[in-house]
């Protein structure tokens, strides 16, 4: 049997984990917006966010996961990588 202490550990890494996961899809948000550029799209593509949505719906419900906390969660997601392409373009909130 585990510890406690050995499954926060292992909580730990994979929080730490997820981490790592949201700065390379924050990272890839320059890309995304390079493309943006090129096809003139808008940065906040609502018909693409539907999809990453839905995608998260069809994945929670793969692994048995309430649906609806793992769709906040992409919309934070979602926000995070609107905010940085923003950012990238001059057109942030932060300076």
């Amino acid at each position: 049997m585990s510890s406690i202490e050995e499954v926060r550990g292992e909580i730990q890494q994979i929080d730490r984990d997820i981490v790592g996961l949201i700065k390379k899809r924050t990272e890839l948000a320059e890309k995304v917006l390079e493309s943006k550029i090129q096809t003139g799209l808008a940065i906040n593509d609502e018909t693409q966010n539907k999809v990453v949505l839905e995608r998260a719906v069809d994945n929670a419900i793969e692994f048995n996961l309430d649906t609806n906390p793992v769709k906040s969660i992409f919309k934070i997601l979602i926000e995070m990588s609107i905010e940085r392409q923003q950012e990238l373009s001059g057109k942030g909130k932060f300076p």
